[in-house]
């Protein structure tokens, strides 16, 4: 024990007495313009529906999307009945 050297270790190396989510670096989301959903969503609107389904087939979240979650829940029930009517895919092709 005697051959390792001794190393100065500050408080700050440790982490004591800082708040930990503080010292989380905050990630900045590119805020999307909202979009306009008008006030009936259609089922047969299928490329309207479209907008709201990414390459693998599932429903966009409303946080990417930039809808209010009104219409966020009108547009994924269009999006499930035109689903269910075989006019867009379940998974992706």
């Amino acid at each position: 024990m005697a051959d390792k050297e001794m190393e100065i270790v500050d408080d700050r190396d440790l982490g004591v007495g800082e708040d930990v989510i503080g010292d989380r670096p905050r990630r900045y989301q590119r805020r999307r313009p909202r979009q306009v959903v008008p006030a009936y969503v259609d089922w047969k609107d299928v490329d309207f529906l479209r907008q709201f389904i990414p390459e693998r087939g599932k429903i966009m979240p409303r946080r990417i999307s930039g809808i209010t979650a009104k219409d966020q829940r009108r547009v994924a029930k269009a999006i499930k009945r035109a689903r269910s009517m075989a006019l867009l895919p379940f998974v992706a092709d």
